[in-house]
């Protein structure tokens, strides 16, 4: 009996790779170090935030609508947000001509307890262990210093010029000191769903107590419209925030990746320049397995498509993607990777639930085979087109 499930096991892989989906291996690098930081058990990454935000910092996300299209926002209260704009300053302005990415680890988290007006703010302010982001964010403070406004409630609120962060020794530098708020607010029928299955929109969770976060001072990383917020004193935002993504470090084994990724449309009505839906565009989240036994060894990706709205199949028809793909309309689906010569690699994606769309594509790229140290390294991407939202929790397994 044992013998025969073996060669059913055998005979049923065997024919499922002959259907399988080929991607080839485009590089036989030595592997990087941030792709080698994949293979640390997850407690090794949590006890170290640089690890942490130089792992997130792999992420490659874009926009189709990857521009602001304008200089400013203000809010939208008749003529009134549009007076307080245009006579007293007092509006976002984009600091950069195109949407940036930014990595840091979170400092603070807020959120509102009631929508007021149509607004709703999930809010992460983040410090940076990574000097990219610390340099963007001098750049922000060093723009606020030239502004010199001063917040309009009150004296509780004034900002010091003179002291840190506007003056700086780079020499000897608390990061904490330099933060950078990130906010959004979220379409307001999804917040609920949000708040149990992706990230805490209601009052009463802290990032701790969520299953996605484990703590309240995880790493994150966020990708939207950098500006200064000249409502009050010009501090510097990613305001709105359109994709989010983080490893939850803290359930599963410790070897397995767990991602957390969103795309968002802010939902109120502040930001019609900055953030248009539908929401179309693509995020490459990087992996790394080990294969000590190329050929018999299959790595499951586990895939589970969490809140979402409507996929608009023709615009993302329209977007520029590679020639082979991988849709979500079945359950399970075979992947083999080559590299060309005797090495293959199998890998099964397992979707939680198969989704009946064109508007949302997986497929790999930027395959490398490390041949001296057997690692297979590159990057999962998916491109989608939805009205307001897409998450999605992906883990790739070890074992």
């Amino acid at each position: 009996m044992k013998y025969f499930l073996s060669f059913l096991l055998v005979t049923t892989l065997s024919f499922n790779l002959s259907f399988a989906q080929t991607f080839k291996v485009s590089s036989h690098n030595t592997t990087t170090g941030e792709f080698r930081l994949l293979l640390q058990s997850n407690t090794q990454i949590e006890a170290n935030d640089t690890a942490n935000e130089r792992i997130l910092d792999l992420v490659n996300p874009v926009l189709r609508d990857s521009m602001p299209h304008r200089k400013w926002e203000h809010h939208q209260l008749f003529l009134v947000g549009w007076l307080i704009h245009a006579f007293g300053g007092y509006n976002w302005r984009a600091i950069s001509p195109v949407k940036q990415k930014i990595v840091g680890t979170v400092n603070h988290n807020s959120r509102s307890s009631e929508e007021e007006f149509t607004e709703y703010d999930v809010n992460y302010d983040l410090n940076f262990h990574l000097k990219k982001y610390l340099w963007l964010t001098f750049d922000a403070y060093d723009r606020q210093k030239k502004i010199g406004k001063q917040d309009f409630r009150g004296k509780k609120h004034r900002t010091d010029y003179a002291k840190s962060p506007f003056q700086r020794d780079t020499n000897d530098i608390d990061i904490t000191r330099y933060r950078m708020h990130c906010e959004l607010t979220p379409p307001a029928a999804f917040r609920p769903q949000l708040h149990y299955l992706f990230y805490p929109t209601q009052p009463g969770l802290s990032l701790k107590e969520h299953p996605n976060f484990g703590t309240d001072h995880p790493s994150m990383g966020f990708y939207g419209t950098p500006c200064l917020d000249c409502n009050h004193n010009c501090h510097p935002e990613i305001h709105p925030y359109e994709w989010a993504w983080w490893l939850d470090l803290h359930s599963g084994p410790e070897t397995d990746k767990i991602w957390l990724i969103g795309l968002f449309h802010e939902s109120s009505n502040r930001f019609k320049h900055w953030s248009k839906n539908p929401m179309t565009g693509r995020i490459a989240i990087p992996f790394a397995y080990q294969f000590d036994d190329a050929i018999s060894k299959v790595h499951d990706i586990n895939i589970e498509h969490l809140v979402f709205n409507r996929f608009m199949d023709n615009e993302l028809s329209k977007y520029e993607m590679p020639d082979s793909t991988i849709d979500v309309k079945h359950e399970h689906r075979m992947v083999k990777i080559t590299d060309g010569t005797t090495h293959s690699f199998s890998l099964r994606m397992n979707f939680k639930n198969a989704l009946p769309t064109d508007g949302l594509k997986y497929y790999f790229s930027d395959l490398n085979w490390d041949e001296q140290s057997h690692i297979l390294s590159g990057y999962l991407n998916f491109a989608t087109s939805v009205t307001d939202l897409y998450t999605v929790k992906i883990i790739f397994k070890d074992r």
